[in-house]
């Protein structure tokens, strides 16, 4: 089951801490974050290393070559994210533990979106800061930080969010190196509104978007026609899609939304794709792993939304799919 410490807060602070950037919550999987999501969704918790020649194949069901999932796998390891041990000539990856942490709070930011109480106490948190125009660099690291922190920009130095834990902001922003900050939770007095950060009909017409772009799957999930590779590939394209709006919304109150809101109906699109694509993803992951080490192919699990929540029960048994 995921753990629930270190939390999202604990991970920003650990990379303020580094001085290194989080990436934009937005869908165009590089083959680095290609590489850390299956590891993360299959892997995440299993002791035994993965032989180089297994995330060579898992990653070239995504199209990657094997000369760039070499150059991956490297770049990892130099990172920190990976770990490498050699076995005679042969090379073998696992999460250091910092990666699997990272990859941990990632997952669960993602997949628990959307499925928070809608209960909201009507203050706003505010996060005012000044960091000087020689600084650039820095200032695009605290943006990063912001905004995995469900924070969106209402003036340039004036950031806002309706969730955000207070209390996390001072420690963050000192260890990245910014020491003109204040934090205020405030109710809005008039003036321009918070919710102007967000763009509204924007959010709205991406979750739109999600579901349409994945009506046709969840059409063939429905109806058992999926192959176990169509299988593994659209449940990390819908994991895909559904990382942007973490990013996009910040979990904004109903209180404050026009009343058809899409992001419940789009939130059931990614569940059920989520949890239905599931069985069948890790079965086609246990096959790539097989090719390479039969034994260490059963090793590899999957989460539902409910694992993940804690308002669930692991599932073992993959459903009937064409092979």
């Amino acid at each position: 089951m995921p753990s629930e410490k270190p939390s999202l807060e604990a991970l920003v602070l650990r990379r303020a801490e580094e001085g290194s950037v989080l990436p934009r919550q937005q869908t165009g999987a590089s083959p680095q974050r290609l590489l850390t999501t299956l590891l993360g969704e299959y892997w995440l918790d299993v002791p035994q290393a993965l032989p180089m020649g297994a995330v060579i194949s898992l990653l070239a069901e995504f199209g990657v070559s094997e000369t760039s999932a070499r150059a991956t796998a490297n770049r990892l390891v130099k990172r920190g994210v990976l770990e490498a041990e050699r076995s005679g000539r042969q090379s073998y990856l696992r999460f250091s533990e910092n990666g699997r942490e990272d990859a941990r709070q990632k997952i669960l930011s993602i997949v628990r979106f959307g499925t928070g109480s809608d209960h909201w106490d009507g203050l706003w948190t505010v996060a005012g800061f000044s960091i000087p125009e020689q600084q650039r660099h820095l200032r695009h690291r605290v943006r990063s930080y912001l905004r995995w922190l469900g924070f969106a920009p209402l003036f340039d130095g004036l950031w806002v969010s309706p969730r955000a834990d207070p209390e996390a902001l001072e420690p963050i922003f000192r260890a990245a190196g910014v020491g003109n900050l204040t934090v205020l939770r405030a109710s809005e007095a008039g003036g321009i509104s918070p919710l102007t950060a967000w763009d509204l009909d924007a959010v709205a017409e991406a979750y739109r978007a999600f579901v349409e772009a994945h009506r046709e799957s969840a059409a063939r999930l429905a109806s058992g026609t999926l192959t176990l590779a169509d299988a593994f590939a659209e449940r990390l394209r819908v994991f895909d899609g559904w990382r942007t709006f973490p990013g996009l919304d910040s979990d904004l109150p109903g209180d404050l939304l026009p009343r058809d809101w899409p992001r419940a109906r789009a939130r059931e699109t990614f569940q059920t794709l989520y949890d239905g694509l599931g069985p069948l993803a890790e079965l086609r992951f246990r096959q790539i792993v097989a090719a390479h080490d039969e034994a260490l192919a059963a090793s590899a699990t999957h989460l539902t939304c409910g694992d993940w929540t804690g308002e669930g029960s692991r599932t073992r048994q993959p459903e009937n799919a064409h092979g």
